[in-house]
């Protein structure tokens, strides 16, 4: 193919295929609870039918199956994705040879920042505990 040719193709499937992929990704994911949602229904009543007990796990809503944001492991899920993207985007950004590697550093640093809260969340926990006669 002529170079011309490939070069404005590719200007106009760059930008669609960037808008179009978060629609895509959103579709597969909704598309995916559904089918989870569908052969939960189907489960419920093949036990119903048997006469059989239903466990509480499958009558639980599905945003009752992950971590609360106010446990502890839900409250260490946050800081911990940030500091991996921070660390991910300097890394990314330091092997594509461009000097703003810095961009990479807010992320990193909001979340060393909520995990140092965590930690002294955390110690003013467990120091309230202490003081119990």
């Amino acid at each position: 193919m002529d170079p011309q040719v490939i070069h404005s193709l590719t200007g106009l499937l760059v930008p669609l295929f960037g808008m179009l992929l978060p629609i895509i990704i959103i579709a597969i994911v909704m598309y995916g609870r559904h089918v989870n949602s569908r052969q939960r229904h189907e489960l419920i009543g093949r036990l119903i039918e048997k006469g059989l007990p239903i466990p509480p796990e499958l009558l639980a809503p599905q945003s009752d199956l992950l971590p609360a944001k106010n446990s502890r492991p839900g409250k260490l899920l946050w800081p911990m994705t940030m500091i991996g993207a921070g660390v991910g985007l300097i890394i990314f950004l330091v092997v594509e040879g461009g000097d703003n590697w810095g961009i990479g550093a807010i992320p990193l640093a909001i979340g060393l920042a909520q995990l140092l809260a965590w930690k002294l969340e955390r110690k003013a926990d467990s120091g309230a505990t202490d003081d119990k006669p």
